[in-house]
């Protein structure tokens, strides 16, 4: 996303949505912010983890981060 659609979210652009389609059950997509920055190096079939972005001390929402080689 470059640009924002909704009002008090213009400084959190740009950013990468993601399809994530899980392992564990291949019929279920989740979209998600993609935490790793709109810049990252990613592709089909990256490995991505569920993660929380805190957006206030009592709200956090699902987003992913890409698995780095170990």
């Amino acid at each position: 996303m470059r640009q924002s659609f909704l009002p008090g979210f213009d400084g959190d652009v740009p950013f990468l949505l993601v399809d994530v389609e899980l392992v564990e059950q291949p019929d279920l997509r989740i979209i998600g912010r993609l935490m790793d920055g709109p810049d990252a190096d990613i592709h089909i079939g990256a490995s991505v983890q569920a993660t929380f972005e805190k957006l206030s001390s009592d709200i956090a929402v699902p987003a992913f981060a890409l698995v780095r080689d170990r």
